[in-house]
């Protein structure tokens, strides 16, 4: 590039800022700004000296007008911009904006944005990734949206996963950010991809990772399920560090401010002060079908599509069956030598009063660790503030202290099964009648009866509405009779030795 002192020489010899231009490609604003200053310090005329380079940049940074302080097309929008850039609005979007009352190009935007608003920048290191490697997963809050069902705001964040390599990414609207949204979000990504990558890098939130370290993160035993059954390697970023992940960050700032505020102006012409959630999820697909994927990735020369189709077959392929949800929670073992978890009661052996304890859930079946050794196995509660009870789990004068009052023995008959819970509790129900002696003598019945011919009794009678100790007696005792009868032996009415008699003479 031509040096200021090189277009000073072109002028003295008296040559046009057209010709200069041409010449040289510089600016015409630049060549005229040098021409104005040089007259009026009498560097054109040819009896004076050839200042140096140093001393022409020196009196260009102090005579040259500010550009900030010159008026642009563009500073009707000032305020405008202000607000865009405050609430992080991306260039693209803020040029579609500023179109539609001075029409410009983007790099006129760009250029008075730089000009207004400079930012120094920061070195960063390209990183090269490989095909089916890694993804990366985050939410991100979006804002408030009228949930059409409940009739009322709701706060919405997206859920990104995003393929490092191809940039192809799974985006969806939730309302919650709990573990079950958590990793449903993971096996609808997957499935969506077609494959499952080989790690992937959360967050250091509760969903994914109980505590935040590099070096040994505990990481959520529901998540590690979920790992497991997808062959995966969960790689958490390192605390407080969002750039390990930084291309889901990156999607995220694309989502906030592309996506979300044509979203906002969209709904703005419609009527609408919020975003309406059904709006959000369908502009949400016809957006990353129509924008995101069809845009060139600067550096890359590449679209989303073209990428995805060479990272598509390095990923591992899907499992036969989707994973089965599992919830994950730390809890402490109370005094009654119980847990409560999701709005059930499940016991622990009581030598772990006070302890904290990992509880994991699937749909059947709830586990209970302390220090990684499983502790104790309930059937899941099928109704809230259900007790799951096991006689074993308490201390050796347990059942006998249970025995003493009507809620001990409602608990006991629960530790049998479910039907007999409730049939202590239907004892109970008729306050006219003292419902301690028959409950003591329904639990009484195990001692007689296995406790699954009981439980099934119970629902029997429960059905046909017949409530009582004696009703469930006499049934056990009638069925007990039936079996015995139908097991009686049976015998020839003539004795061996005559069949030898005739056989053998």
């Amino acid at each position: 590039m031509l040096e200021l002192r090189d277009l000073l020489l072109e002028l003295r010899k008296g040559e046009s800022i057209k010709s200069i231009h041409r010449s040289s490609g510089r600016h015409k604003t630049v060549i005229r700004a040098l021409k104005e200053f040089a007259e009026h310090e009498g560097w054109l005329n040819a009896a004076t000296g050839v200042p140096t380079e140093a001393e022409i940049q020196a009196v260009w940074n102090t005579r040259l007008v500010n550009p900030e302080t010159k008026a642009h097309p563009l500073d009707v929008l000032s305020e405008d911009f202000k607000r865009w850039v405050a609430d992080g609005t991306s260039m693209v979007v803020m040029h579609r904006l500023a179109c539609a009352k001075v029409p410009c190009s983007e790099a006129t935007v760009r250029r008075y944005l730089h000009r207004r608003f400079p930012e120094l920048p920061s070195a960063v290191v390209p990183r090269v990734h490989e095909p089916g490697k890694v993804m990366d997963v985050d939410f991100g809050y979006l804002g408030l949206v009228d949930d059409e069902t409940e009739e009322r705001p709701r706060k919405a964040w997206v859920f990104s996963a995003r393929l490092r390599y191809s940039r192809k990414a799974f985006r969806k609207i939730v309302l919650s950010q709990d573990q079950s949204t958590f990793f449903s979000c993971h096996s609808e990504a997957f499935e969506y991809f077609g494959g499952v990558p080989g790690q992937v890098t959360p967050d250091n939130l509760k969903a994914a990772v109980i505590r935040a370290s590099w070096e040994d993160p505990l990481v959520n035993r529901a998540y590690r399920s979920l790992a497991e059954h997808y062959g995966f390697c969960i790689s958490p970023c390192l605390p407080a560090t969002p750039e390990h992940k930084g291309g889901v960050e990156k999607d995220m700032k694309y989502v906030k401010r592309n996506y979300w505020p044509l979203l906002k102006d969209r709904e703005h012409q419609k009527g609408h002060e919020l975003p309406r959630l059904k709006e959000a999820v369908t502009y949400l697909a016809e957006w990353n079908e129509t924008v995101s994927e069809t845009r060139l990735i600067a550096k890359v020369g590449c679209t989303v599509p073209e990428l995805f189709a060479l990272e598509a077959p390095a990923l591992l392929p899907l499992p036969a069956t989707r994973w089965e949800p599992m919830d994950c929670a730390l809890v402490k073992v109370g005094v009654d030598w119980r847990i409560q978890f999701q709005k059930a009661f499940y016991s622990v052996p009581y030598k772990y009063i006070g302890e904290q304890v990992l509880v994991t859930a699937t749909r059947q079946t709830v586990r209970i660790y302390h220090d990684n050794a499983q502790i104790a196995i309930h059937s899941r509660a099928t109704r809230a503030w259900q007790s799951q009870i096991s006689l074993e789990h308490g201390p050796p004068e347990a059942e006998a202290y249970l025995a003493t009052c009507s809620k001990g023995l409602v608990q006991l008959a629960s530790s049998m099964g479910l039907h007999v819970g409730l049939m202590a509790e239907a004892i109970l129900e008729d306050r006219a009648v003292d419902g301690i002696r028959p409950l003591r003598a329904l639990v009484g019945l195990k001692s007689r009866y296995p406790v699954t011919a009981i439980d099934q009794v119970c629902a029997r009678l429960l059905s046909y509405g017949v409530i009582g100790y004696t009703g469930v007696k006499n049934e056990l005792k009638h069925e007990q009779e039936r079996a015995c009868s139908s097991h009686a032996s049976f015998r020839f009415a003539r004795q061996a030795s005559y069949y030898e008699e005739v056989l053998h003479g």
